[in-house]
């Protein structure tokens, strides 16, 4: 089969790289391609890269870089004008030429697809820890251990088996937030200061920040990096009883989004009195982590509950709680080298694998974790 991918992401680039694979290659380029000099181009394996003018149509030419990686598969390095490199693949699909995805490329070529998986989750790495611990599965230490884990249940030793599955699944809240941001809610009464700790925490206006209560409906999001983990964080409307029927629903969003939220950032206003209203929201969401805010101003009367004060008025207050945020979210981060599902059919079916070798059931279980090696991508490469 004669392949076209485009291997650079998708948009507007200074360079953009089309790799073509099959049999077809040598005769198509030798046809589409000449010499900058106008000379006939000639397809030869382990040359080095030349330069080459392919024809784009009305008498004119593109210069590229042509790369013959083999004798059944080159690449060329053009301009990465979005419509350019559209047009060039389309001349190749008019040859005979399927086109295929870098992805799926990747889940092709790869060794394994966990392998491919990782490559793949590479590419939207947002952070460098996102990326050390990809690069620790793209290595094999997922792959590896699961191999521990065939071997032990070879031996028919489903302790062993089923260590090596629970402490994978010990990380599945990590792995799988690896590229999908924990989402971060922040909660409290009005005029508590969720909107200026958004912008504090993310370093710049994003969030209306008003006296006036209720001002905010509709929730703001933004994405960002807490000591090196992605995290997505909404500002929501603020509890209380609502003055009308748009305020109702603003903060039932509220409640929706809080209740899908990683984590809930219960936000007070210390100056304030401490009311029954307040105890409310605390016991709602009891798990929150509570931030105490103005305590730059007198505190307020009455028995107040303990959580993190600081200011966002304050700039040295921020780091601490960019830190308690973090530890929060990630209780204990993964040391290097260490094997981790980051994909949901991994964790599917790791779980699979357990539950079998808790049954006694050590064909099932096998089978799940060769399912695991086999199909670590919910896309299938058609």
């Amino acid at each position: 089969m004669n392949r076209v991918i485009v291997l650079t992401p998708p948009g507007r680039a200074a360079l953009a790289t089309i790799r073509l694979e099959g049999p077809a290659v040598k005769g198509v380029l030798e046809r589409q391609l000449t010499r900058r000099s106008g000379a006939e181009f000639r397809f030869e394996p382990k040359s080095r890269p030349v330069l080459v003018r392919f024809p784009i149509g009305d008498g004119q030419y593109e210069e590229m870089i042509l790369r013959v990686v083999d004798g059944d598969a080159a690449e060329l390095h053009c301009h990465g004008n979005p419509l350019l490199v559209e047009a060039i693949v389309a001349k190749f699909e008019a040859s005979g030429f399927r086109r295929e995805t870098w992805e799926q490329w990747i889940r092709r070529t790869e060794k394994d697809a966990i392998t491919a998986a990782a490559r793949i989750a590479l590419a939207d790495a947002p952070t460098w820890t996102v990326t050390s611990i990809l690069l620790d599965q793209y290595g094999g230490a997922l792959s590896r251990m699961i191999d521990q884990a065939q071997r032990a249940l070879a031996q028919d030793n489903f302790q062993e088996a089923s260590a090596i599955l629970r402490r994978l699944l010990a990380w599945e809240k990590v792995g799988l937030h690896l590229t999908q941001p924990y989402k971060v809610a922040l909660v409290g009464p009005p005029n508590a200061g969720k909107s200026s700790l958004l912008n504090w925490l993310v370093g710049y206006q994003r969030a209306i920040v008003d006296p006036t209560p209720g001002t905010t409906r509709d929730f703001v999001t933004v994405a960002t990096v807490v000591e090196g983990w992605p995290v997505e964080l909404y500002d929501t409307a603020g509890i209380r009883a609502p003055q009308d029927e748009l305020e109702a629903e603003a903060i039932a969003r509220t409640r929706r989004i809080a209740s899908e939220a990683d984590l809930v950032l219960l936000v007070f206003d210390r100056s304030t009195e401490w009311t029954s209203e307040y105890a409310r929201l605390q016991k709602e969401w009891h798990e929150a982590m509570v931030i105490l805010n103005k305590r730059d101003l007198p505190p307020g009367p009455g028995a107040w509950c303990d959580g993190l004060l600081i200011s966002t008025r304050i700039a040295e207050d921020r780091p601490a709680v960019l830190k308690a945020l973090a530890r929060k979210l990630v209780l204990e981060p993964p040391p290097p080298g260490e094997a981790i599902p980051f994909t949901p059919d991994q964790v599917a079916g790791l779980k699979e694998a357990l539950a079998a070798i808790d049954r006694g059931n050590r064909a099932a279980a096998v089978v799940a974790l060769q399912t695991v090696k086999e199909k670590s991508s919910p896309v299938e490469v058609s």
